[in-house]
């Protein structure tokens, strides 16, 4: 069954991306506006989350895994590989429209061992290449194993996620292992939905939800930025953080089941089409950065 609403979802996912993304830093800087720089922080907190819960929700293993495997590279490993390489040659060669700069090596290294600039592409390629295995443990019906060996194994894997994604801080930055270790969780919460959809979705899609689900998410944002700036409050900072995208899901989900018409059509357009929306994103940022800031000399 396919839910038109986490289509929609995904689509509000990408504007929000794209909004992320317009909070710019070169050649104005709007971090210096404590607005815009706050709304650049809710952003990153619920957008992220929000698609790798969506990606999770939408998994699917069927067949041989190495056929599922090259299904994922044709999907995400060779869109990732290219649009870095072309990310790349600009950077290589000064000139006004990028603000970082690299040497070829530096490029080649950040590229190989630290993702590149799309970093969400590797980490939801890391993500879905190792989580058929973690799926095994999940399934209860596996490999003949008993219904009480099913459950601990459960149990376990699911420990397992938790405890990589509340010591996201201290896992090594190579190959974007702790952005892995962070959206692993948010990704297995979309599996798990999925495996219950028919029972919590149309409850989530209460209207009811909606104010309560806003406050909660405020509140644990204001939270998340007094605490964010204190290693000594980190374990503090994780619990809000899941409970700010919860309250996210749960506000933005319900505003999807009120979308219909041609607002409906044009979220679920986006949502197909978020993958290209993300990689042709920068594109579309340099080309109205120069026009607006560069050419016109818009400064507000």
């Amino acid at each position: 069954k396919r839910w038109k609403e986490m289509d929609i979802l995904r689509g509000m996912a990408i504007l929000m991306v794209l909004l992320y993304h317009s909070v710019i830093v070169f050649p104005l800087n709007l971090h210096e506006i404590q607005w815009c720089k706050t709304l650049h922080t809710f952003l990153w907190t619920v957008q992220m989350p929000l698609f790798f819960l969506v990606s999770g929700f939408c998994y699917s293993f069927h067949g041989g895994y190495w056929q599922y495997a090259l299904r994922k590279c044709r999907r995400i490993l060779i869109p990732h590989v290219v649009f870095s390489l072309l990310d790349i040659l600009p950077r290589l060669i000064p000139n006004p429209l990028v603000n970082e700069r690299m040497n070829a090596k530096e490029a080649l290294v950040d590229f190989v061992l630290y993702g590149g600039s799309d970093w969400f592409l590797w980490t939801l390629f890391v993500i879905v290449m190792v989580f058929p295995a973690l799926e095994r443990l999940l399934v209860s019906s596996a490999d003949g194993v008993s219904r009480e060996g099913a459950q601990r194994r459960q149990k376990l894997c699911i420990l397992f996620v938790v405890l990589l994604f509340v010591l996201k801080p201290y896992v090594t930055d190579l190959l974007l292992l702790n952005m892995v270790s962070q959206y692993l969780w948010y990704f297995l919460i979309g599996y798990g939905l999925r495996r219950k959809a028919d029972r919590l979705l149309p409850v989530f899609s209460r209207k009811q939800y909606l104010f309560p689900a806003v406050v909660v998410m405020g509140l644990c944002f204001a939270g998340m930025m007094v605490f964010g700036g204190d290693g000594r409050w980190e374990l503090p900072y994780r619990y809000l953080e899941v409970l700010c995208v919860f309250a996210g899901f749960l506000f933005f989900y319900g505003l999807a089941c009120m979308c219909r018409g041609k607002i409906g059509a044009f979220l679920v357009s986006c949502g197909t089409w978020s993958l290209q929306m993300y990689l042709f994103d920068a594109y579309a940022l340099v080309a109205t950065r120069t026009l607006l800031v560069s050419v016109l000399h818009v400064e507000s």
